[in-house]
Formats: structure tokens, C-alpha cells, sequence
């Protein structure tokens, strides 16, 4: 049998697992139930596990040889989003929703696991499947290398797959360079001086400034930036004001920048602070900044996506690779990307006839389980490919 017809074999199998994780979400760093399930189903298939401590496992399959060394990875974490599907297996952890396909990323890679484990003795060296947590919270993938991931043995390359719900299933997006953008965090605070409604001369207002400082970040997008690597400032919550009839003395706002190119990340903070400086000296406030850099960008090495490319091909044909444009979203595979080469690719995972075509993040979010064969059959493909001589 080819490997996408073992892995339509076993499809009931992954269905049952990956509605088992999805009925039970777990945020970053408490998947503790899901790591455990993880664990058993490779100890079954007898592939020696290692866990990290909280809640990673790592899965280490030998073939013949001491050949080279692939890593495939799947993220387990859920997100903090109320189900509104209706699907029978809905989560059942109140508050907590896999609405980001990682559930469809565990199913995938242990239908991998299974398939790769039957064809070890064809294997010219070792498969490290690396099932991470807290992909959401922007450190799993660091929490996963400083506990030795991609050493003893050390990886040659490595892959990642994510299923998104606006691509159809039976596409598969391989794509060179940058892919995704970093994904860094900020907090501003605007200080100013509270006075009653009807005198605000008495006071200081900390909303006017704002709401320049606001549209000023905006100039930066449009005017600081060079648009050939676009970049994106985010202010995702404003908070101000006590009273209606009280002039504000304080507003705080958060936000989230992306960005594709290295050099537009560092001065992001630096263009920012420039804005805020020359904002808050003509309104008269003071202010507090704080920026935090969280996922890098994630960039495909040529080579290892160029090989990807070929091995994708013989599951679903040249014509079901598609391209798309570069993704302002983030993700922490970038990290491994940093380390050793590798690519990251998208899996669609939509279904326009059944109008299962929903965003990530999404309460709505539902995945067209017939991508998951073709998940493990991609993840099994490339690793049987690359540790072929």
C-alpha cells in the first residue's frame, strides 16, 4: 500500500483521537491530559518517549543505520475561546476551545507515528516527532529546544504543518522565505491629570493624547516602515475614563505588532517610543512604555521547502500546491527555523459545500476531517523521502 492509503486506512482512527483532544482543550502549559494520551498511543506503538517536565513529549523512532535525523512537530495547546459550533464532540471545558486546528496537528502527527512505525525497517536513520505545548502563548517552541528537542539525536531538519480553515481540504500551501510574521507585544500608559467634566482646563487629559499617539502609530505603518516589508501596529484594547463627567487622567492600551523582515522589528519600538515622545511633550502627559518580543518571524529555508515541495507532489499532484500571499499572523516554528533548517507549510482543512470555512480563532471554528489523512501522509512522506539512502 502507498503511504496515503495507509493513512486513509487508519482515518477512523485519527477522527476518534482528534475528537477526543477537541472535546477536551487545554491551554498552554496545562495540556496535561493530552500529553499523557499523547504519551501511551507512541508507547504502543513502540516508539521510546521522552517528556519534558510539564507537558511536551518528544517520540524517537529508530530505523536501521545511524543515518540523518528528521524532526516533525504538531502543537497541542487550545485557546481561551468559547465554543459556538454545535458539533457533537463541542468542548467540554467551559471557556476553552481547540480553535486553531491543534487538535487536527496531534491526530495528524500520531497518524504519522503509526504509519512511520510500520516502516521503520525502511528507514535509513531516525524520525523525532515533537508534540509542543504552549504554541499560543508564544514559548513553547523555546521551552521545547532548551529541553533538548532538536539534540541527542541532533535533528538535520525539521517540519511543521498547520491546518487552516480558509484553505480547502486537498491543498497544500509550500512556500519559500519569509512565510509568517513576528508577533511582538506592548503596553502603553498614558498619564495626564483628572479634573471634574465642566473645567478641563484645571486638568490634564490623557484621551486627546492618546487618540494622537493612536494615529500616529498608523503614520509609522505608512510613512516610517519601507512597504516593500510591511508591518502591522495593532492597539487591541483602550481603557480610560471613570466617570461621565470626569475628565480622564489616565489611559492604558495594549497592542500587538507584526512584521516580516528582521530590521522592521527592531525599530518598530524604537519608531513607536519616537511617536509618543514628541505626543506626550506637546499634550503635557507622561507616560510608561513596555514592548515585549514574543514569535519571531518564520522564514523557510529554500532547500528544505524545495524538498517538501517534491514529496507533497507525489500525494496530491503539483496542481494542489498552492501559494499564497505572505501571512501577517505568527507562529513559534520559527524558532526551530532558527536552529536547523527546515519549512513550515499550511494543510487546508475547509469545506465550502458544507460552509465549514471559518478563521482561526474563530468560536465557530469546525475543520473538514478528511484533511487528516492527508496530514499524517504528508508529515510520512517527507520523512520516509528524506531518510530514504
Amino acid at each position: 500500500m502507498t503511504i496515503m492509503e495507509e493513512a486513509q486506512k487508519i482515518k477512523p482512527w485519527m477522527v476518534d483521537l482528534r475528537r477526543d483532544f477537541h472535546m477536551h482543550p487545554e491551554p498552554s502549559f496545562e495540556e496535561v491530559r493530552t500529553s499523557k494520551i499523547i504519551a501511551r498511543e507512541l508507547e504502543k506503538m513502540g516508539i521510546a518517549v521522552a517528556t519534558t517536565g510539564r507537558t511536551g513529549v518528544i517520540g524517537l523512532l529508530k530505523g536501521k543505520g545511524t543515518g540523518k535525523v528528521i524532526g516533525l512537530r504538531a502543537d497541542i495547546d487550545a485557546l481561551s475561546v468559547t465554543e459556538d459550533t454545535g458539533l457533537p464532540y463541542s468542548s467540554k471545558n467551559p471557556g476553552y476551545m481547540h480553535a486553531c486546528g491543534h487538535d487536527t496537528h496531534i491526530a495528524e502527527l500520531l497518524g504519522a507515528a503509526k504509519i512511520l512505525s510500520a516502516l521503520k525497517d525502511k528507514l535509513n536513520g531516525s524520525v523525532k516527532f515533537i508534540f509542543q505545548p504552549a504554541e499560543e502563548a508564544a514559548s513553547g517552541s523555546d521551552y521545547m529546544i532548551e529541553h533538548g528537542a532538536l539534540e541527542n539525536p541532533k535533528v538535520d531538519m525539521i517540519i511543521g504543518m498547520h491546518t487552516f480553515g480558509m484553505i480547502e481540504t486537498g491543498k497544500v500551501v509550500v512556500q519559500k522565505g519569509p512565510f509568517m510574521a513576528s508577533g511582538d507585544e506592548w503596553q502603553l500608559t498614558v498619564e495626564g491629570k483628572s479634573c471634574h467634566g465642566s473645567s478641563p482646563w484645571q486638568g490634564v487629559d490623557a484621551m486627546p493624547c492618546a487618540v494622537a499617539i493612536m494615529e500616529g502609530f498608523q503614520t509609522i505603518v505608512s510613512r516610517f516602515n519601507d512597504a516593500r516589508n510591511p508591518i502591522v501596529i495593532n492597539v487591541g484594547t483602550v481603557k480610560a475614563g471613570e466617570r461621565f463627567n470626569v475628565v480622564p487622567g489616565k489611559v492604558e492600551m495594549t497592542g500587538m505588532n507584526r512584521a516580516l523582515s528582521s530590521n522592521s522589528r527592531k525599530m518598530m519600538p524604537k519608531w513607536m517610543k519616537k511617536i509618543i515622545d514628541g505626543v506626550c511633550s506637546a499634550y503635557g502627559c507622561k507616560y510608561d512604555f513596555k514592548y515585549k518580543d514574543g514569535f519571531k518571524p518564520t522564514i523557510n529555508d529554500d532547500k528544505s521547502t524545495e524538498f517538501a515541495r517534491k514529496s507533497v507532489a507525489k500525494l496530491i499532484g503539483e496542481k494542489n500546491i498552492i501559494q499564497v500571499g505572505k501571512i501577517m499572523g505568527s507562529e513559534d516554528f520559527s524558532s526551530y527555523l532558527e536552529k536547523v533548517p527546515g519549512t513550515f507549510m499550511i494543510l487546508g482543512g475547509g469545506n465550502k459545500e458544507k460552509g465549514w470555512m471559518y478563521s482561526q480563532h474563530s468560536n465557530h471554528f469546525t475543520i473538514d476531517e478528511n484533511c487528516l489523512p492527508i496530514g499524517a501522509a504528508v508529515y510520512s512522506q517527507m520523512a520516509a523521502d528524506f531518510l530514504k539512502n
